[in-house]
């Protein structure tokens, strides 16, 4: 099995395979109005994924012989607590991952990223096998990794402030450790893995299908991977990281920090300074990726998704900070591609994107915003804030209630608050923006200050769409529009935009 490449579904992963290659290929090749990088670029995530050309697979036989001395800097020595696993698990009532407050400020965040059934199940997380302190010395994290594989999972807790310096590990293919097989849980205990500047590129982690690996208290940095820079999730496996910092990781291909095939947590963690050569900046998912409560900041995508390139899967966030991402394609902070990305509580700030939605980039896709603001995103082809495109018999969705959009700005096709375009209105599929007790203000492009919207449907119920600016003349501060939008109540309020408040016909809106 080649650990860089999908492999069949299994366990916990539950979102459908990716489409097939024909579609992929035709928004590859073509846009219209200056939209292809929206289409071409977000698509390689799903490509990037499947490609890697590594000789992963020698890794389960040949992982017993890596025996490569490591450098380490030891800025303390193991911390013996003075309690064993069985202590433990009588002390917290043996209870499982998900509910413990450490891992989790909801009791379902952990869901579907357990333990495979019938593993463990009346032992909490930390109890999966006796815990085993790992001194300050990498050879001896790589042997009880190897260790709580053969033992049918573990707890390995690290030496408090230690950093682990790996180097050339030829035995484990493009990873620094061994493959996760089993339940583990690594407490970092403040401490650092890094990989040696002069080492072979490699990442930290593969956690494979029926692989469960729990991170807390551990950064990760300067891994190099081809897919995922320091942690690649495999279908079928599953990954929760906890109060942890992933930075300065970088990925040939895509997930600067992480690819997610599988299921992940992010849990009070920190993922910034990541870099994708291809997509996801921080993470490529198509899987089930969940953040809650969470910095992802400062990432650069070199196709979409500066900071999170959804693929087909989907994201559910919460009470996390997305911002000063960059990328070259589309969704400067996010980009989606048929998938489902839901946020609720969350900022989405000062990203940029070349291409379109400087904040949020969605294309076929089903976005859900609440109680979330977007601002000061930029973009140079259009959809400041967000961008909703659809097309080819598909729709694209966006919903966005109790938020705000405010201070964007763009230019191409405009929408300096929110584009909305169909690109193949003839053949089926739409693109459906709903905005409700909601505000679109202050925001600026060539056309449609607060809203562009190009051959798709627009409802706006409660909704403020207030001093936005158009730059064009007549370039609709408020809206522009080329089809006529009835769906705006009496509620709202379309007012103070400059030069005026609507081009093109909109119910309910004046000058």
């Amino acid at each position: 099995m080649s650990h860089d490449e999908t492999i069949p579904d299994g366990g916990v992963h539950t979102v459908p395979p990716a489409p097939a290659k024909r579609r992929r290929a035709l928004w590859v090749a073509t846009g219209v109005a200056g939209l292809t990088g929206v289409v071409g670029l977000a698509a390689l995530g799903g490509l990037a994924a499947r490609d890697d050309p590594s000789d992963d697979a020698q890794r389960l036989s040949d992982q017993h012989s890596a025996t490569a001395r490591q450098n380490v800097s030891d800025a303390g020595g193991a911390q013996d607590d003075g309690r064993n696993a069985d202590e433990d698990a009588e002390r917290h009532g043996g209870q499982d991952p998900g509910e413990q407050d450490e891992w989790s400020g909801q009791d379902d965040w952990s869901a579907g990223g357990g333990r495979p059934e019938g593993k463990g199940e009346d032992r909490k997380a930390e109890d999966w096998g006796r815990v085993q302190e790992v001194p300050c010395d990498p050879d001896r994290l790589i042997a009880a990794i190897i260790r709580a594989n053969a033992d049918d999972g573990g707890t390995l807790k690290l030496a408090r402030g230690c950093t682990y310096t790996l180097t050339v590990n030829s035995g484990l293919g493009g990873n620094g450790l061994p493959p996760i097989t089993q339940n583990i849980t690594i407490k970092g205990e403040g401490s650092t893995l890094v990989r040696a500047a002069n080492a072979t590129p490699f990442r930290f982690f593969d956690v494979v299908s029926g692989g469960h690996l729990r991170l807390s208290d551990l950064t990760l940095t300067g891994g190099n991977g081809l897919t995922g820079g320091a942690i690649l999730v495999e279908r079928g496996g599953s990954a929760e990281i906890a109060k942890s910092r992933l930075v300065n990781n970088d990925a040939l291909a895509a997930g600067g920090a992480i690819e997610n095939e599988g299921t992940t947590v992010l849990d009070h963690s920190t993922l910034s300074d990541n870099t994708a050569i291809l997509a996801g900046g921080a993470v490529n998912n198509t899987g089930l990726l969940k953040v809650n409560e969470s910095k992802i900041a400062g990432n650069v995508a070199g196709a979409a998704g500066g900071a999170v390139n959804n693929f087909t899967g989907t994201v559910v966030v919460q009470k996390t900070a997305i911002t000063g991402n960059r990328s070259v394609g589309a969704g400067g902070g996010i980009a989606t591609e048929g998938g489902i990305v839901d946020l609720k509580d969350t900022e989405v700030t000062d990203n940029t994107t070349g291409i379109t939605g400087g904040g949020i980039g969605v294309l076929n896709s089903q976005l859900n915003l609440r109680h979330s603001t977007v601002a000061r995103n930029a973009s140079v082809g259009g959809g400041g804030g967000i961008a909703n495109t659809s097309g080819l018999l598909l729709s694209s969705t966006v919903t966005i209630d109790d938020s705000k959009i405010t201070e964007n700005f763009t230019d191409g096709l405009g929408g300096g608050g929110i584009l909305n375009v169909d690109l193949t209105p003839a053949l089926g599929g739409t693109a459906s923006l709903t905005v409700r007790n909601s505000e679109i203000v202050k925001n600026k492009a060539t056309l449609g200050g607060g809203i562009r919207n190009i051959n798709g449907t627009v409802t706006l119920t409660n909704a403020k769409i207030i001093n936005n600016t158009a730059l064009a003349p007549n370039g609709g501060g408020g809206i522009n529009t080329n089809v006529t939008i009835t769906t705006v109540d009496p509620t709202t309020v379309i007012a103070a935009n400059r030069p005026n408040n609507c081009t093109g016909t909109v119910t309910n809106c004046f000058g």
